[in-house]
């Protein structure tokens, strides 16, 4: 893509917005704020800012193919012929022709207004990666996306109303070639995760597994041998950050520390004190040899010592 056709997007990014006419039931839940596309001959280059960056990067993984390969242009990004996709912050980026090079880029990105950023989902990283069909993660947010990707499941509800996320992939687990489904469900808390398990099990054909706050579900008709092998990928590891209490020191140890303390404060006094008096007494005998000192400054002694009778 040539400067002037980003410098051209970067003119357009400030005026009006466009919402996306297809698909809006599934833009609105990933929280598509605005949109705006331009045409330069055969390129074309579409900019989306979400609400959230989770929901951008709930659109990245929609608007990907399997064709795609990983690139750096951004935190995700894909790249096929004549596609690129990128996901970075809020915003995601689609570049119809041409990949544009890393300079462009950046300064595009730089100029695109409201972009803000948080932490990023948990459930990327419980998503197993053994047998991945690259490209075939989608993020399930509401009902919408989990008509389009999880439609076995639509008639029972997981829980959206009680914060929960969800990923759809694909998997090929061994020699076989038909690909083997997974639904991964995350909720805030393990007890949320139990409730929902007797639902799902109900199904006919569907392998189900729990782990923890996690909820896997292997719907179709796979083989039993490859739903096994799948969901034994699925374990929840917690993070977890303790913050350890000090030892507490027994009344013996807390009274050595004290008289060690007051040591060394009286030491440290002690040689303030003596500095103190080296000071007064070099500027004395400075004054005297050099005959500043007052008649009322004079230093009468008296002769004490003790007379020979």
């Amino acid at each position: 893509m040539s400067r002037s056709c980003c410098l051209a997007l970067l003119s357009i990014l400030l005026g009006s917005s466009l919402f996306a006419a297809n698909d809006q039931a599934l833009w609105k839940e990933y929280g598509l704020a605005w949109s705006q596309t331009l045409q330069s001959g055969a390129d074309r280059v579409t900019a989306y800012r979400m609400k959230e960056p989770t929901g951008a990067i709930a659109a990245w993984e929609w608007l990907r193919t399997e064709k795609g390969q990983p690139c750096t242009l951004g935190s995700f990004c894909t790249a096929e012929p004549g596609r690129t996709v990128v996901a970075q912050e809020n915003y995601v980026l689609t570049f119809d022709g041409p990949r544009p090079k890393a300079g462009q880029y950046k300064s595009l990105f730089a100029t695109l207004p409201k972009k803000h950023d948080t932490a990023l989902p948990s459930i990327l990283d419980f998503l197993p990666r053994k047998g991945l069909v690259p490209g075939s993660a989608r993020y399930i947010l509401g009902p919408a996306s989990y008509l389009d990707f999880a439609p076995e499941l639509a008639q029972i509800d997981p829980g959206f109303g009680e914060s929960v996320e969800a990923q759809a992939a694909e998997y090929r687990i061994g020699k076989s070639r038909k690909p083997v489904r997974l639904v991964l469900f995350s909720y805030p808390a393990p007890d949320m995760a139990r409730q929902h398990l007797p639902a799902f099990q109900k199904l006919p054909g569907v392998h189900v597994k729990r782990s923890f706050a996690l909820l896997a579900i292997v719907p179709g008709s796979a083989p039993p041998r490859q739903a096994q092998a799948l969901l034994s990928q699925v374990q929840y590891k917690a993070n977890i950050v303790m913050d350890a209490a000090p030892p507490t020191p027994s009344p013996v140890q807390l009274a050595v520390n004290l008289v060690i303390s007051l040591l060394y404060l009286s030491g440290i006094l002690c040689a303030l004190c003596f500095a103190a008096g080296l000071m007064c007494a070099g500027m004395r005998l400075f004054r005297r040899r050099y005959g500043m000192i007052q008649a009322d400054e004079s230093l009468q002694t008296l002769g004490l010592g003790s007379r020979s009778r």
